[in-house]
């Protein structure tokens, strides 16, 4: 079913309201999933790796994932525009954790608009944002997640190519590093987004 564009511009001007930089709505064949980017989340030894349920090697397979989208025709990807000064300290766990909870507030929105089928996507791990204060994920203990209204899968978890996304969106976007010096590249961006069907 075709979702009317006046319901689409209405979650686009929500996603603003909430306060990200930007906000657009694309279809689901535009996200690319590659096997190997998810992969970089273990041999890199991302320090979320092994930690929650919505991170590596416990979220859902890219092969999963792409599954997972043909189940839903668009997709609402959002994002902020960060200091890289800040991208690179700890600031940014404030600014990820508002990713998780825009994703999930998004989501609701959409469901409470029509939408029938929802799935939010966020950076970072929720383990490290929500519960670092924990020893360990409650879901991988088989319980309940602590903080299962806000906490998201990580996008780069799946194995989306968020570079790639970013040029089809036409939003400038520049690797961070540590080696990245910040008067050179002075912002950078965190993102996420919301599948809709």
């Amino acid at each position: 079913m075709m979702e009317k564009p006046h319901t689409i511009d209405t979650l686009i001007q929500h996603a603003l309201a909430l306060g990200v930089s930007d906000a657009r709505v694309i279809a689901v064949e535009q996200i690319s999933v590659e096997d190997h980017l998810a992969a970089l989340c273990g041999e890199q030894r991302c320090n979320g790796y092994g930690l929650s349920a919505n991170c590596p090697p416990h979220v859902m397979r890219p092969d999963q994932f792409r599954e997972q989208l043909k189940q839903h025709q668009h997709a609402l990807v959002f994002k902020f525009e960060v200091p890289t000064e800040i991208l690179m300290s700890d600031e940014r766990l404030e600014i990820t954790r508002m990713l998780h909870e825009i994703a999930a507030a998004i989501e609701q929105y959409a469901l409470d608009n029509g939408y029938t089928k929802v799935q939010g996507l966020a950076g970072g791990s929720c383990k490290r944002l929500f519960c670092h204060e924990y020893d360990t994920c409650s879901v991988l203990e088989d319980d309940d997640c602590r903080f299962p209204t806000v906490a998201r899968p990580s996008m780069s978890g799946v194995g989306i190519n968020f570079f790639a996304l970013s040029k089809a969106l036409g939003w400038q976007i520049t690797k961070i590093t540590t080696d990245t010096k910040a008067d050179a590249t002075p912002m950078g961006l965190l993102a996420g987004m919301v599948l809709l069907g």
